[in-house]
């Protein structure tokens, strides 16, 4: 578990701190948080933006996959009904409106919690 803990913090801080480089919008330097995701996500116009956020939850998801005792049962269950990925943002920012609590996280920490809890294994 700590190895996923690991990868997950490695993945997540090389793409949040590379945020400029993506994206017209301008967030802090080091800002690995949930509000600082939102805040890039949010602009529908921002393509490189969007396209960061994209990658970022892709890269989120696979690190969990990658991480997961094979033992264990999975906690997060995208179907083939679960939409696409700009559903799934457009879920993730409504769902993150109900759930301002999680802003000072890490961005990474908190997709996972959603995709836990809006995507469960049944």
């Amino acid at each position: 578990m700590k190895l996923f803990h690991s990868t997950l913090l490695v993945i997540s801080a090389t793409l949040l701190l590379q945020t400029n480089a993506f994206s017209q919008v301008n967030l802090p330097k080091n800002d690995s948080s949930t509000a600082a995701l939102v805040e890039l996500c949010k602009n529908l116009n921002d393509v490189d933006g969007q396209n960061f956020c994209f990658g970022f939850g892709e890269g989120v998801y696979q690190a969990y996959l990658a991480g997961q005792n094979p033992k264990r049962k999975s906690s997060i269950c995208f179907s083939s009904e679960t939409g696409t990925r700009e559903a799934i943002l457009q879920e993730f920012l409504i769902w993150n409106q109900s759930n301002p609590q999680f802003n000072q996280e890490r961005a990474a920490k908190t997709l996972v919690r959603f995709f836990e809890a809006k995507y469960p294994c049944k």
